[in-house]
């Protein structure tokens, strides 16, 4: 039996932007060319948020020259639409089921596609240790053996219901083999715990990505989502500093860390 104590993230996704066809805008519009009506340069995250956040007054090569001002500008105004037209994707393996069942609440300007259990046989299948069990402050020996055992239970149960429903389902009733593996699987995965590990497709908006990182990277969150949403405020800080520069992350006494921003809300 595997467990995993770290999640794993992949940016796989990011904002592109055509500049011939920016550049083609412009020209049409009779607006300055592009390094003077977009002051964002290479930042294509920010460029994209420039470009949309211009089009509303066409203040293309007005106000604003320089690009951090502008986008704090913006942020500060809560003037948060213009950010949701830059999305970032993940693919996260190492999380438990309890994980995304929190996850999937963001909707707005979230997109998710995630392995199925009734795919794939999840005989193998790792588990995710909670964070308590992992970086807690106290001797947590005597609970890993607990979960540990807990876990073994359900990997075994799983497996003989598997087999047994294998031999108590007819061939013959089902239109094909796929659905009836299927039926199969959806009824044995009833023995499986939240620990069970997942991966899945992540895809949001600046503006979702952002209200995430500060919903989940408060204090109350839970302290496997809120490791979460640490890691992917570190990569989009690192990815598009402007756009998430203002998050401030700060070590509780346990030991886990808070994500909090100065622009709230946006």
């Amino acid at each position: 039996m595997k467990l995993i104590a770290e999640p794993k993230i992949y940016l796989v996704t990011r904002p592109a932007v055509d500049w011939e066809q920016v550049a083609t805008f412009l020209a049409d519009e009779g607006l300055p060319a592009v390094p003077d009506s977009i002051r964002a340069g290479k930042d294509e995250s920010a460029a994209v948020v420039e470009v949309s956040a211009r089009m509303c007054y066409m203040s293309f090569g007005r106000g604003r020259k320089d690009i951090a001002d502008f986008v704090n500008n913006l942020l500060k105004s809560k003037d948060g639409s213009v950010f949701e037209h830059v999305n970032y994707g993940f693919v996260v393996t190492g999380v438990s089921r309890s994980l995304t069942h929190e996850l999937v609440r963001h909707r707005a300007g979230f997109a998710y596609s995630q392995r199925s259990q009734r795919y794939v046989d999840e005989a193998a299948s790792a588990f995710v240790l909670p964070p308590a069990l992992v970086d807690s402050i106290g001797d947590t020996g005597e609970a890993r053996r607990i979960l540990a055992e807990a876990l073994e239970t359900a990997s075994a149960s799983y497996a003989e219901l598997v087999e047994a429903l294998d031999k108590a389902l007819p061939p013959d009733k089902f239109t094909s083999n796929t659905d009836r593996r299927k039926a199969i699987r959806q009824a044995a995965r009833a023995v499986l715990p939240n620990a069970t590990e997942t991966k899945i497709f992540i895809t949001a908006n600046v503006r979702a990505w952002r209200h995430f990182i500060e919903m989940r990277g408060a204090p109350f969150a839970d302290w496997e989502i809120r490791r979460l949403a640490l890691i992917v405020l570190d990569i989009l800080q690192k990815e598009a500093p402007l756009l998430f520069g203002d998050f401030t992350v700060s070590q509780l006494p346990d030991g886990t860390k808070t994500a909090t921003p100065t622009y709230s809300k946006v």
